[in-house]
C-alpha cells in the first residue's frame, strides 16, 4: 500500500500521512500543529499539493483530517483505491504480524533524500491502557539517534494496519525503550469521535467501514492442486508451473450443463484468494482486479486467467505459458519463425500472441515488466501498416504476407531484446533490396512506409524488400526470355524463308526436266554396262545365245528406269546421281566392293541361268524369267534408299535430306518451346511452400537476396523441379536446392545438387541463378 502513504509537511515540521480516498488524508494532528494546511506528497503520487485541515482532534485524539482540492495521485491509481476498512479489536490479547509505513529521521540522508520506511511490529494492547493509547514494539529494527533527537522524528501519523485493517496512527516514540518501541492513538478513539465521522462521511461520501479484529492467530485454508495443500501464493505459483492443465481444468475450464456455469474448482480458487486480505503483506488491490476483471470475465480464455493468476501469485518468478518458459527470446523467435509454420512451440505462441491478451498478461511478470505497453502499440502499429500497404497495388502473393503473418515483424520490432534488433540490422545488411524505379509497388510502399526506424519501416525493408527484389529477378528475367524467344522466332523465321525458297528452287519445271534427263543418262550407262555380261558368259562357246541375252539385259535397267523416274522427278533439283563423280559410286572399302561383287555376280548368275534355260527349254521360258527378274527390279527400284552405300538405285539427294532433319529439329524445338512456356497452375501447396521458404530465408539473417527462391515457374514445372528452400554452399554462400515434383502430386522427391554448381543448369538451358 505504499501509493497511499504520504509526506506531510509544515513550516518547520513534517510527519508522514495516509490516503484514505484519493483526496482525503489522515495525519496526527501534532504534525500539523495548527496550520490551516499543508503540503502533502505521496509516493508514486501527482506531486505535491495543498491540503487544508478539516479536522483536528486534541487530547488523547491526536490525529487530522486534510483535504486537498484536487487528486493527490494519478488517475489510474485512484481508479483502483478500494475503501479502507477500520478495526476494533475484541480481545487484549498481543496481535503480532502489525504493520506501519513513513518516513522516520533515521530515513533521512543529505546525499540520498528521504525514502519510506517499513516496520513490523507486535501490538500489545494491555499496555498504555492508562494513557488510552496503543504500545507498539517495533520488530528487528533498532534506529541509532542523531544529535540527540529521536530516529523515528518524521513517523508521526503513519497508519497502523493489522491483517488489512486500519487500527490507528502512529504518534509518538517513548523514551527509555531504546528506540524499540512506539505508540499510537486508537482507531476506536476516532471512530468513537463524531466530529470525526462526520468530517470523514463528508469528505469521503460514505461511513467509515468497520470490521471486528481478534488477536487470536490467523490460520488460512489451504487450497489443494494436484494432489498437493497450498497455504502461500508462491507454493501455488511453483505447482501450477508443473501442472498448467491440470490447474486450467480444475479453475478455469466450463463445467457441463446447460448453459455451462463455473466449477467447484474455481469457486473454491476464488474464496483462497479472498484469505490474502493483507494491504502490506498482499497486494489486495492487484488481487482484487485479479478476481473482479480477469478471472471471472467470460471472454477471456482459460489459459490467459491461468497467466494472470501465476502473475499474481508470483510476479518475480518464471514467466510459463502453456508450461513453456516464456522470454523475450522466445517471444522473438515465435514473431521471427513461428509466423512462417504451422505448429510447433513457437507457431503456437504467435497464434497467441495475435489472438491478443498474451502480452497484457506477460507484462505482469517483473523479468517481462518491458512489455507494458507493446500490446497497444502493436496494435498501431498494425493500424499504421495497413493504411501505408492499403493503396498500394502488391503483387498477390505480397498482398496476402500484408495481410497476415506481416503483423509479427511488426512485434518484433517492438520488442524491447536487443537481440531482436541485432537480427533485423543483420537482415538490412544482408538484403539488397531492388534500385529505386525497378518495382514500383515497392518503391511506393517505401514512401507511403516512413522512416527506416520504424516498426513499419522495418517491415518494408526486410519481408517487403525480398518480395521486391524477387519481383525484380523475374521481371528481368521475363524480359529476357521475351527477348530470347524474339530471337528464336526471328531465327525460325529465317530458316522457313529459306527453305520455302530451295523448295521453289528444287521444284521448278526445269528442275524436273534436269532430274529426268539425268536419271535417264544415270541408269542408260548401268544398262549399257551390263550388255557386255552375256558376250562374257556365252560369247566364247553359243554367240546366238550370246546375242538374244544381250537384247534382254537391257529390259532390267528400263524396269528400274521406270521405277526410278517418277521419284526423281519428284525430288526435282534434289537429284543429284554423281555421274561425273566416279569416286562416289566406284567401292571405296572392302564392304563396298563386297556389295559390289554380290551386284555382279548377281548379273552373272542370271545371264548364266537364262542361257541355260534359252539351249534347254526355249525363247519363252526365258522371256518369262526375264520378266520375274524385271518386276524384281522394278520393286526394289520404287523404294527410296539413302545412306553412303553405293547404289545405282540410291536417291542421290543428301544436301536435301540434311536441310529436311534440319527443318524437322527446328519444328520440335519450336513445339518443345511453346510446351515448356506455357502457364501450369501452381498449387496452393506448392506456393505455401516457396513463400515460406522465401521468408524463412529473410528471418534466417543468413541468406543473402541472390540466394532467395524464385516463384514455381511453368518451366520448373515442366522439367519436374520447382525450388522450395534456400541453403548455405560448401563456401557458406546461399544457393537454391532443387526438389523433384511428380506431375501427379506435389509430394518432394529427392534432392538434386544446388543450382548454380558446377554442371547445374536451369530448365532453359543456360546456368541456373546463384
Amino acid at each position: 500500500m505504499h501509493h497511499r502513504v504520504a509526506a506531510v509537511q509544515i513550516p518547520g515540521g513534517r510527519g508522514s500521512g495516509y490516503l484514505l480516498t484519493p483526496r482525503l488524508l489522515l495525519t496526527a494532528a501534532h504534525v500539523v500543529r495548527d496550520e490551516p494546511d499543508a503540503r502533502v506528497t505521496v509516493v508514486g503520487g501527482t506531486g505535491t499539493r495543498r491540503a487544508r485541515v478539516v479536522w483536528r482532534g486534541a487530547g488523547v485524539c491526536d490525529a487530522a483530517l486534510l483535504v486537498s482540492a484536487e487528486d493527490l495521485v494519478r488517475p489510474e491509481t485512484a481508479a483502483r483505491l478500494p475503501p479502507v476498512r477500520w478495526a476494533r479489536l475484541t480481545d487484549d490479547s498481543p496481535l503480532g504480524g502489525c504493520q506501519a509505513m513513513g518516513f522516520p529521521r533515521a530515513q533521512h540522508d543529505r546525499t540520498r533524500g528521504v525514502d519510506l520506511e517499513h516496520i513490523e511490529c507486535a501490538l500489545r494492547p494491555g499496555s498504555g491502557i492508562v494513557r488510552y493509547r496503543y504500545v507498539l514494539d517495533v520488530k528487528d529494527v533498532a534506529p541509532e539517534p542523531a544529535g540527540g533527537r529521536s530516529p523515528w522524528e518524521g513517523m508521526s501519523g503513519a497508519a497502523l494496519f493489522a491483517q488489512g485493517l486500519l487500527l490507528g496512527v502512529v504518534t509518538e516514540a517513548p523514551g527509555n525503550w531504546r528506540h524499540r518501541r512506539l505508540e499510537a492513538v486508537k482507531g476506536a478513539t476516532l471512530l468513537d469521535d463524531a466530529s470525526f465521522v462526520a468530517a470523514f462521511t463528508r469528505h469521503a461520501g460514505t461511513a467509515p467501514p468497520v470490521d471486528a479484529l481478534s488477536s487470536a492467530t490467523r490460520t488460512r485454508k489451504p487450497l489443494v492442486l494436484a494432489g498437493t495443500l497450498h497455504s502461500a501464493p508462491r507454493e501455488l505459483a511453483a505447482t501450477i508451473r508443473a501442472h498448467w492443465t491440470t490447474a486450467r481444468q480444475q479453475f478455469f475450464d466450463r463445467a457441463g450443463g446447460t448453459p455451462p456455469g463455473p466449477t467447484t474448482g474455481r469457486r473454491d480458487l476464488l474464496t483462497w484468494l479472498q484469505q490474502f486480505d493483507d494491504p502490506f503483506t498482499d497486494d489486495v488491490e492487484a488481487r482484487r482486479e485479479l478476481i473482479d476483471r480477469r478471472l471471472t470475465d467470460p471472454e477471456v480464455t482459460p489459459d490467459l486467467k491461468v497467466l494472470h493468476l501465476l502473475g499474481w501469485l508470483d510476479p518475480d518468478g518464471e514467466a510459463v505459458w502453456k508450461g513453456t518458459r516464456v522470454t523475450l527470446e522466445s517471444l522473438a523467435t515465435a514473431c521471427l519463425r513461428g509466423r512462417l509454420d504451422t505448429d510447433g512451440p513457437a507457431a503456437e505462441v504467435y497464434r497467441d500472441l495475435r489472438a491478443g491478451g498474451l502480452l497484457e498478461a506477460l507484462a505482469d511478470f517483473t523479468e517481462l515488466r518491458g512489455l507494458r505497453g507493446t500490446q497497444q502499440a502493436w496494435d498501431d502499429a498494425w493500424r499504421s501498416w495497413r493504411r501505408a500497404a492499403g493503396p498500394v497495388d502488391l503483387p498477390d502473393r505480397a498482398r496476402e504476407w500484408a495481410d497476415g503473418d506481416a503483423r509479427g515483424m511488426l512485434l518484433a520490432a517492438l520488442l524491447p531484446d536487443p537481440r531482436t534488433g541485432e537480427w533485423i540490422r543483420t537482415a538490412f545488411g544482408r538484403l539488397t533490396p531492388p534500385a529505386a524505379g525497378r518495382v514500383a509497388w515497392y518503391d511506393r510502399l517505401c514512401e507511403r512506409g516512413g522512416d527506416p526506424g520504424s516498426p513499419v519501416g522495418q517491415l518494408v525493408r526486410t519481408d517487403f524488400a525480398a518480395y521486391a527484389a524477387v519481383d525484380a529477378e523475374r521481371r528481368a528475367e521475363r524480359a529476357a526470355r521475351a527477348e530470347e524467344d524474339r530471337a528464336l522466332a526471328a531465327a525460325r523465321a529465317e530458316h522457313e524463308r529459306q527453305w520455302a525458297a530451295c523448295e521453289a528452287r528444287r521444284l521448278t519445271p526445269a528442275a524436273r526436266w534436269g532430274a529426268a534427263v539425268r536419271v535417264t543418262l544415270w541408269l542408260g550407262a548401268w544398262g549399257v554396262v551390263t550388255v557386255p555380261a552375256a558376250w562374257l558368259v556365252w560369247g566364247w562357246t553359243r554367240p546366238s545365245m550370246a546375242v538374244t541375252l544381250a537384247w534382254h539385259l537391257p529390259a532390267l535397267s528400263l524396269a528400274a528406269y521406270a521405277a526410278r523416274l517418277p521419284r526423281a522427278v519428284r525430288l526435282g533439283a534434289a537429284y543429284r546421281p554423281p555421274l561425273r563423280s566416279p569416286r562416289k559410286w566406284l567401292p571405296a572399302d572392302r564392304a563396298s566392293l563386297r556389295g559390289g561383287l554380290l551386284k555382279a555376280g548377281f548379273v552373272f548368275g542370271a545371264v548364266l541361268v537364262a542361257g541355260v534355260l534359252l539351249h534347254d527349254v526355249g525363247r519363252i521360258l526365258t522371256t518369262a524369267f526375264f520378266a520375274c527378274l524385271c518386276l524384281t527390279v522394278y520393286r526394289y527400284a520404287g523404294h527410296g534408299h539413302q545412306g553412303p552405300v553405293p547404289s545405282s538405285l540410291r536417291d542421290w539427294d543428301d544436301g536435301h535430306q540434311a536441310r529436311l532433319r534440319t527443318r524437322v529439329t527446328v519444328r520440335k524445338e519450336a513445339g518443345a518451346s511453346r510446351d515448356t512456356t506455357r502457364p501450369l497452375p501452381v498449387s496452393a501447396r506448392e506456393r505455401a511452400a516457396v513463400h515460406q521458404a522465401l521468408i524463412t530465408g529473410v528471418a534466417g539473417g543468413g541468406v543473402g537476396i541472390a540466394g532467395h527462391e524464385r516463384w514455381p515457374r511453368s518451366t520448373d514445372r515442366a522439367t519436374g523441379q520447382v525450388p522450395l528452400r534456400p541453403v548455405s554452399g560448401p563456401d557458406g554462400d546461399a544457393g537454391e536446392v532443387w526438389c523433384g515434383l511428380d506431375q501427379r502430386s506435389t509430394s518432394p522427391s529427392t534432392p538434386l545438387p544446388p543450382a548454380g554448381s558446377r554442371g547445374a543448369t536451369s530448365p532453359g538451358g543456360g546456368p541456373s541463378p546463384a
